[in-house]
């Protein structure tokens, strides 16, 4: 969970994130980059659709989707706490999504 800025700036929100950078990265950097995880279904071609199944450990109170579109890189600190673990599965899905995104 992270406080996430809106797209205007103006105010943010708590919300679930999905952690995307290499544990390589996470262990020298300060920074972590991540991926805003929503309710809402926009642009399905680059979310990632979740359901209990695809959860290693936690839950979510939602139907949810991890928007590829919406990256951010936040300090570490910021995290307030982790909620779930996705199934590497769901990871290569994830992946597969961004490489689309953006035409890597």
């Amino acid at each position: 969970m992270l406080e996430l800025p809106f797209t205007n700036y103006v105010g943010s929100k708590l919300r679930p994130v999905l952690v995307v950078s290499s544990d390589e990265l996470n262990a020298i950097s300060d920074d972590i980059v991540v991926l805003k995880i929503t309710s809402q279904s926009h642009f399905a071609e680059f979310q990632v659709e979740l359901s209990e199944k695809d959860l290693v450990f936690g839950k979510l109170k939602k139907r949810s989707y991890v928007d590829c579109s919406s990256v951010f890189t936040v300090e570490k600190s910021l995290v307030i706490k982790c909620i779930a673990r996705l199934s590497e599965e769901k990871l290569d899905e994830v992946k597969e999504t961004l490489r689309r995104t953006f035409s890597l």
